[in-house]
C-alpha cells in the first residue's frame, strides 16, 4: 500500500514538473495611463507570469536603464519573480513624460514568447494658463462684450494653453452648460510637451439671450481647488426678426394625399424694421406669393424641409422649418429577375420586388399554383406565402411551379392602399417526381383502373406499366390489357391502366415506370380484386328488383283509388221526389219519419254502434237508412230509418264525427 501512495505522489510531482516546463510566460498586468504632479513618484505597473525572462522598460522607444534614486524595480526580487514593476522617482516634464512599454526576454533562444506590452503615457502635469475668450480672431478682454444680431450664430473660441495633459473646456450661458461644437488639443510648437486647449462654441443669438453672462471653464487636475478656472463675456444681441409658421398643425400634415389635399402656410414675422420674408425646401430659395406658401393640391414633389426666414438692416432670423410629407399609394416598379424563371427541382430560387409608396409600403408574395390537383393537393387559388420584399424558395418542388405576384400595401390615413405587380412565372425543371405507392379496388369480373400520377418538367418522353414479366408501354392494347394517354394537369401526368374482365388472379403490384429528359422515376399500385357477387349475378337480380318496384306501385296506386271511392260514397245527394209531401217548413234538422217510432231504434243503434261511428263516420244507404257502421242498418224496408234535409245532414255529419249524434 505505500509503495502504491509512493508512486501516486511521484506521479503527481512530474506531472506538475511538466505543466511547469511547459508553461510560457504571459502578461497578468500590464502599464496604463498614470498622470502625476511634478516631483512625485509615479508607479508603473507590470506583472509577469511564469516569468523565466528578463524584464526591461523603454520610454518613447529607447532603453530606460535602471538607476537608484531615479528609475528603481517595484519589486527587489524582480530578476526571479514575476513584478517587473518600475518606480519613476521624482518625475519632470522633461524626463519622464511619455510613453512607456514594459518588455520580457524570451523564456530560451528557442522559445518565441518574448513580450512587449502597448505604450501607456505617464503624463507630468503642468498647469495650463486661465483661459481666454476669442471673438473674431481678438482677443476679448474682461468686461468687454460680444455683440451678435439675434438670429445669427456667433463662433466663440476659448483657449487654455501651456498644460499637460490638456484642460478640458466647457461652456455656461448663466447657469445653462452649452454643448460646444468641437474641442481640439495641439502641442505648442515651442514647448512640445505641453498643450493648448481649443473649443469652438457655435452660438445661436436670440433675444433672449441679450444681457447673459457667457463663461469658458477650463478644468485641469493641477488647479487649485475646485480645480477649474472661468473666462467671462457678456452678450450683446441686436434685435432681428422673429419667425413663425401658421397653418402647419399636426393633423393637417399628417393627412396630407398626392392629388386630393392642398396646404397653406403662412410665415409671421415678428421684427424692427419691418422684415422681408422668404421660403425655402430642404435649405434653397423658392418662389411664393409673399409670406404664404400655397400647395394646391399637393403632390409627392412637394415632399421636403421648408424653412421660414425674415430679414431687417440688423440681421437675418433663425430659420423656423417644417416637414412636409406627402402620402401616396404604392406602386410596384419591377419585379424579377425576368418574367419566367426557370429553376432546377430541389434548387433555389429568390424573386425581388421593389415598389414606391408613402409610407413605405409593406410586401406580400401571393403564389397561385398552375394545377389544382397536385400530388400534395393544394389549396386552389392564390395565397400569401411571405411578407418581405425578397421571396426565397429553398428545395423547389413541382408543387412550387406556377405564378408568383407582389403585392404592395400601405395605409393612407385609415384606409389600406395596394399595388399588384405582373406575375413571374416559375418553371421548376426536373425528373418525374409523384407517390411511391398507390392503391386501387376493384370487383371481379369487372373492369379495373389502376392509375398513378407524377409530375415532370421537361414532360415524360416514355412511360410503360410493368407487373410480373409483362410490360405494356403507354400508350398500347395486349388482351384484357389496355393503357391510356396520360391526363395532363398543369405539369402533372395521370396515366391509367384498364383491365377488362378482373379476376381474384389480377390482384398484384403494378409499377409505372416513366421517363423524361432529366431522369426517371417508378411508382408502384396495389390492385385489390373483390369476389363478394359478381356483375353477371348483379345483371340477374336487377329485373326482379325493377319488377318488385313495379308493383309496389300498382299497390300504391289500387289503395289510393279504394280510399277515394269509400270517401265518395260517404256523400248522400237527396231526391225531392223521395221526400213526403209536406209543404210546411221544416227546421234544417227534422226528420221525415214520425219521432215516437224511430226514437227507440235510434237511441238503442246509438248506443251498440258509438265506435264504429267514432271510427269510420256515419255512411248513409241509397235508399234512405242509415248504412253500415250506422243507425237502422238492419230496417229492411228502410221505412224506420231517420230522414234528413240535406241542410242536417250536412251539419250532423261534423257533430257525428266529432261528438255523439244528437237523438231526434
Amino acid at each position: 500500500m505505500k509503495m502504491r501512495w509512493d508512486f501516486l505522489l511521484h506521479l503527481f510531482i512530474f506531472f506538475v514538473f511538466a505543466t511547469c516546463v511547459d508553461a510560457v510566460q504571459r502578461f497578468i498586468e500590464m502599464p496604463t495611463y498614470t498622470e502625476v504632479n511634478p516631483g512625485e513618484d509615479a508607479l508603473l505597473k507590470c506583472r509577469i507570469s511564469d516569468k523565466k525572462g528578463v524584464c526591461s522598460w523603454q520610454k518613447d522607444n529607447k532603453p530606460v536603464g535602471i538607476y537608484r534614486g531615479k528609475y528603481e524595480w517595484a519589486n527587489e526580487n524582480s530578476p526571479v519573480g514575476g513584478d517587473c514593476s518600475l518606480w519613476v522617482r521624482a518625475a519632470t516634464l522633461q524626463l519622464d513624460d511619455g510613453q512607456w512599454q514594459c518588455q520580457v526576454t524570451a523564456s530560451n533562444y528557442d522559445v518565441q514568447d518574448a513580450l512587449s506590452s502597448p505604450p501607456a503615457a505617464l503624463a507630468v502635469r503642468v498647469p495650463p494658463q486661465s483661459p481666454r475668450i476669442l471673438f473674431n480672431g481678438s482677443h476679448v478682454m474682461p468686461g468687454q462684450n460680444i455683440t451678435v444680431p439675434a438670429g445669427n450664430r456667433a463662433t466663440v473660441v476659448c483657449e487654455a494653453r501651456y498644460g499637460n495633459p490638456p484642460a478640458y473646456i466647457e461652456w455656461y450661458l448663466e447657469k445653462e452648460r452649452l454643448t460646444a461644437w468641437s474641442q481640439t488639443n495641439a502641442s505648442e510648437v515651442e514647448r512640445p510637451r505641453v498643450w493648448a486647449a481649443r473649443s469652438v462654441l457655435e452660438l445661436g443669438a436670440t433675444r433672449s439671450a441679450h444681457g447673459r453672462q457667457l463663461a469658458c471653464r477650463a478644468h485641469h487636475p493641477s488647479y487649485p481647488s475646485p480645480y477649474y478656472r472661468d473666462s467671462y463675456t457678456m452678450l450683446d444681441v441686436t434685435f432681428v426678426p422673429v419667425v413663425s409658421i401658421i397653418g402647419g398643425d399636426a393633423s393637417t400634415l399628417a393627412n396630407l394625399e398626392e392629388g386630393s389635399s392642398a396646404l397653406t402656410l403662412e410665415c409671421k414675422a415678428d421684427g424692427n424694421p419691418s422684415p422681408y420674408v422668404w421660403w425655402t425646401k430642404n435649405g434653397q430659395v423658392i418662389a411664393t406669393n409673399g409670406a404664404k406658401l400655397i400647395l394646391a393640391p399637393v403632390a409627392r414633389n412637394h415632399s421636403g424641409i421648408y424653412g421660414c426666414q425674415a430679414r431687417n438692416s440688423l440681421g437675418t432670423s433663425d430659420s423656423v422649418k417644417i416637414e412636409i410629407d406627402v402620402k401616396y399609394p404604392p406602386r410596384v416598379t419591377w419585379i424579377g429577375p425576368d418574367t419566367v424563371v426557370e429553376a432546377n427541382l430541389f434548387s433555389q430560387v429568390t424573386l425581388d420586388c421593389k415598389a414606391e409608396g408613402n409610407p413605405p409600403p409593406s410586401y406580400t408574395w401571393y403564389h397561385t399554383s398552375a394545377s389544382s390537383a397536385r400530388i400534395n393537393s393544394l389549396q386552389d387559388g392564390s395565397y400569401p406565402i411571405s411578407m418581405t420584399p425578397q421571396l426565397q424558395l429553398h428545395n423547389v418542388s413541382y408543387d412550387q411551379h406556377g405564378r408568383y405576384t407582389c403585392v404592395a400595401t400601405n395605409q393612407i390615413g385609415l384606409e389600406d392602399r395596394s399595388h399588384q405587380s405582373e406575375a413571374v412565372t416559375l418553371n421548376v425543371l426536373g425528373p418525374p417526381v409523384g407517390a411511391d405507392k398507390g392503391a386501387a379496388h376493384a370487383w371481379s369480373g369487372g373492369e379495373a383502373r389502376v392509375a398513378a400520377s407524377v409530375c415532370a418538367d421537361p414532360p415524360p418522353r416514355r412511360a410503360a406499366w410493368l407487373w410480373g414479366s409483362l410490360r405494356l408501354d403507354v400508350p398500347q392494347t395486349i388482351g384484357r390489357y389496355h393503357s391510356l394517354e396520360p391526363a395532363t394537369d398543369g405539369g402533372c401526368y395521370r396515366y391509367t391502366l384498364l383491365i377488362s374482365n378482373t379476376a381474384v388472379a389480377d390482384a398484384r403490384d403494378y409499377v409505372l415506370h416513366v421517363e423524361n429528359e432529366r431522369g426517371f422515376s417508378s411508382h408502384a399500385v396495389s390492385l385489390t380484386v373483390h369476389d363478394n357477387f359478381s356483375l353477371t349475378e348483379t345483371a340477374h337480380v336487377a329485373p326482379l328488383i325493377a319488377a318488385a318496384l313495379v308493383i309496389a306501385a300498382l299497390l300504391v296506386i289500387v289503395l289510393c283509388l279504394i280510399i277515394r271511392c269509400r270517401r265518395r260514397r260517404e256523400s248522400v245527394e237527396y231526391k225531392t221526389e223521395d221526400l213526403d209531401s209536406e209543404k210546411a217548413a221544416l227546421p234544417a234538422d227534422a226528420v221525415y219519419t214520425p219521432r215516437d217510432t224511430i226514437r227507440a231504434p235510434i237511441t238503442a243503434a246509438m248506443g251498440a254502434n258509438n265506435a264504429s261511428v267514432m271510427g269510420g263516420g256515419t255512411v248513409i244507404g241509397a235508399s234512405g237508412g242509415i248504412g253500415a257502421g250506422g243507425i237502422g242498418a238492419g230496417n229492411n224496408s228502410g221505412s224506420l230509418g231517420a230522414r234528413y234535409s240535406p241542410g242536417a245532414l250536412q251539419v250532423r255529419r261534423a257533430a257525428v264525427v266529432l261528438q255523439p249524434p244528437t237523438t231526434v
